[in-house]
This record gives structure tokens, sequence and C-alpha cells, in this order.
């Protein structure tokens, strides 16, 4: 039941001769939506890290409680993609409706 909880790895070295249906995946609108928030939300953090090496220690209680705050942010937003892609390959037919992870 775990192997449930994580999307599926793709095989990515496939020869250029090897037939096979498609190696893309095509992400679904809502699948686009939380990723662009989701590399938004890494740059910010990024940036946020990158002043944490200089700051003060007042400051750095505050960078460290906002990075915080987007870890957890991260995780939700993970979560959200993770259901959206049950919920289109549900849609595709591939998943059966009652799908656990739904």
């Amino acid at each position: 039941m775990a192997d449930n909880k994580h999307l599926p790895v793709v095989q990515t070295d496939l020869d250029e001769g090897e037939l096979s249906c498609s190696p893309k995946i095509y992400v679904s609108n809502e699948e686009a939506a939380l990723l662009a928030e989701m590399r938004h939300l890494r740059e910010q953090s990024l940036e946020l890290k990158k002043e944490l090496g200089s700051a003060n220690a007042e400051r750095r209680s505050i960078l460290e409680s906002e990075i915080d705050e987007m870890r957890t942010k991260w995780k939700g937003l993970a979560d959200q993609r993770e259901k959206a892609f049950v919920r289109k390959m549900i849609m595709l037919g591939h998943l059966p409706p009652t799908h656990p992870f739904q």
C-alpha cells in the first residue's frame, strides 16, 4: 500500500530505436499550476537561504521561521500535486475511480 503514495518513476534512458507508446509525460493544467507555484516557492527559499549566511541573530531567526513556513507550504503543494496526478489518471482511465489516494 505504501507504493501508492508517490508518483511513478518514468524510465528516461530508452534507446531511440526502441519502440514505446510515449516516453513523455503530459501534465494537467492543475499540475502545471502547482508545479509553477512550487518552483516560485523554491526560488524564494533559495534567496532566503543565501541571505541567511550573512544575517545577524535576530534576522536569522526571522529567516529560519520563514523557511520553515515555506517547507510546510511545499509539503502541502506536493500533496496537492500527487492528488492532481491521481485525479488525472482516474480521468484517463489508468486508475480505478475508487483509488485510495484520491
